[in-house]
This record gives C-alpha cells, structure tokens and sequence, in this order.
C-alpha cells in the first residue's frame, strides 16, 4: 500500500522540506574519485522508525546519525533513478530545479544504468493542495501542532489550538518561496505572515502560515484524516485533535494531552506507520 502514488507525493513533500538534492559540479574529486548525486534526507532522532521505515519500504538507502541529526542517504545509480521517477511531476517548491538538475546529469551520462531514453523533466505540480498526499510530507517535515492555553483577567480559561508551518523566504539557492506558500494559505484561506529577523548579525526572513480559525482547522483535520501524517508528528495531531475546541471542553484532559505534545513526548508508539 506504500508503492502507490500517495507515498511518492508524501515522500516529495517531505524531501522538499527536509531533504537535500545533490548533483556534483564535477565528475571527480581532489583525489581523483568519481563523483555521483545523492539524495538525503534530515529527521528528528525520535523518528529514526520513520527513516528505517522509508528504507524498508523503498529497498534501498542508509540511515546513519549525525550528530543530533539523523540521514536517510541514498545515492547507488538505479535507486536514484527511482527516486528521480518519483518525485518527477511531483514537486511543488523550487526545490524543483535542483531535481532538474540532476536530471540533466543522468541524461548527459551515457554509461552503465544511464543507457536509457532520456528523462523528461515534468512541471510543477499545480493540482488543488488536497488532492494528494505532498502536504503531509512537507507538515512532517516543518510543521508543527500547538495547544495554547491562556488565562483571561476575568479568571476565564481560553484554549485555542492551532497548526503552523514555517519555512525560509528563499531556498539555499536564493530561490523565492513565495508561490506555494501562497498557494497553501489560500486553500486554508488565511493570512500569509512573513517575519524576518537578525541572528548573529545576520538576517533570516520566513513565512508562516496557521490554520488558527475553525473553518482552516476543519479543512486540515479533513485532510490529514484522509492523507495521514507518518512522522512522530502523527501522535501530536491526535493529541491536538483530543483538545480541538469545538471537541473537548475539560481542562485537565486538555493540559494531559497538551503536556505530551512536541518537545515533551516521552512515548512513543509507532504503529501508525504499518497502517498508513
């Protein structure tokens, strides 16, 4: 059930958000090794599951950690081709021309696993948002589920929750980001915020976009319900979904749930992954 076109739409949203497309400059290095793309993949250490799962589910990859960061690489020829052929027609970001341009690379070889038609390099994907699976890749990969909880003067307890995804105004490349943004937030119909600020004397500008109002929540409950999230971000939307207003009036089962959301989880459960 995996192999299907929702899993390739799922894993392109999630490369675009998280992944990195690799075609080298040259064909050899300082020590006279050939050099070949790769393709890699960044998660959170709580979902290694999740990276191991993706590996077994493709038949191919490696999964290492570095650091507080852990890799899904893959680079063999044929298994990038296969990688290629499913994020091709997929893609929605501008990370799109980094695909491109490892297309270029494979159509220009003409050895081994490349003696083949050329690959022909498919548009962005301009389908509605919901359609397909792509933006629960790109939510496990940069999103995030909040539950806030706020004390009013009059002692009345608020709780509002909201989903936010955050990303840069540019990519690496200094390609602008601002299309698909607006495309999201216009199928949420809310406000796209831009916010910049300086770290270290230099400065990062992003894009914010919240389903904080009951018809965007809505939409996205409707969505998820029907194209699953697979990170361990699966387990903070059913706890954000336990405290969604319109659902659940007592605080405390509120608090319990928010208590295990996010940074805070300590349990995990991973069945979810054998059954989306």
């Amino acid at each position: 059930m995996y192999l299907n076109e929702d899993f390739n739409c799922w894993l392109t949203g999630l490369i675009e958000g998280d992944g990195t497309i690799i075609t080298p400059k040259n064909e050899r290095d300082s020590k006279n090794r050939l050099l070949y793309p790769i393709i890699r993949i960044a998660f959170h250490p709580k979902d290694k599951p999740l990276a191991r799962k993706i590996v077994e589910i493709l038949g191919y990859g490696n999964v290492t950690c570095n650091g507080q960061v852990i890799i899904l690489s893959v680079s063999a020829k044929m298994n990038i081709l296969d990688l290629i052929n499913r994020l091709n027609g997929n893609m929605r970001t501008p990370k799109i021309y980094r695909l491109h341009k490892m297309i270029d690379w494979f159509n220009e070889k003409h050895d081994g696993c490349c003696k083949r038609k050329k690959i022909l390099k498919l548009d962005i994907d301009e389908s509605s948002i919901d359609s397909n699976a792509w933006l629960s890749g790109m939510s496990d990969a940069d999103s995030n589920f909040n539950v806030i909880i706020t004390k009013r003067k009059n002692n009345n307890i608020k709780v509002s929750t909201q989903w936010r995804l955050k990303f840069s105004q540019k990519t690496y490349h200094g390609r602008d980001q601002c299309y698909w943004a607006n495309v999201i937030s216009c199928w949420l119909d809310v406000t796209l915020y831009s916010r910049s600020r300086i770290i270290k004397d230099k400065m990062y500008s992003s894009f914010i976009i919240t389903a904080h109002n009951i018809k965007s929540k809505n939409l996205l409950i409707d969505y998820f319900n029907k194209y699953p999230l697979k990170s361990s971000k699966f387990l903070d939307y059913k706890d954000w979904y336990c405290c969604y207003e319109p659902l659940t009036k007592n605080l405390d089962i509120i608090k319990k749930h928010k208590s295990n959301m996010n940074k805070n989880r300590t349990d995990f459960n991973w069945d979810h992954l054998n059954k989306n």
